[in-house]
């Protein structure tokens, strides 16, 4: 399946890995804004994220079979901004084809600590 791939390309920065399982037609779908975004774009935005400071973790498989890819994961990014991000991917001959995203905004980790040591 396809989430051991694109799991290395989060937790290894592995690109190629990552390229290797996105079809160069893929449609990107903004839950924030229902903007599309294109492959060459996106890929340009991903890079850079995972090349910078920012990093996931519980980077989560929930659902995959031969036509979908459910992710769920925490992504870091370099400004101290946390998000749960679920992703939603369709799949066509072994590709991603397809994303939805949706993101939730968290706590930084600095809030979590004061709000615990506020609690005692």
């Amino acid at each position: 399946m396809l989430f051991d791939k694109y799991k290395k390309f989060w937790e290894d920065g592995d690109i190629d890995a990552f390229t290797s399982i996105i079809h160069a037609d893929i449609e990107i779908i903004t839950h924030s804004t229902g903007g599309v975004i294109d492959y060459d774009l996106w890929m340009e935005r991903i890079s850079a994220v995972v090349l910078s400071d920012a990093y996931a973790e519980n980077i989560r498989c929930l659902y995959e079979n031969d036509d979908i890819m459910v992710v769920h994961q925490i992504t870091n990014a370099a400004n101290g901004s946390r998000d749960a991000v679920m992703y939603v991917f369709t799949k066509e001959d072994g590709m991603l084809t397809r994303l939805e995203t949706g993101a939730t905004p968290l706590q930084t980790n600095d809030e979590a600590f004061q709000l615990s040591d506020k609690n005692g």
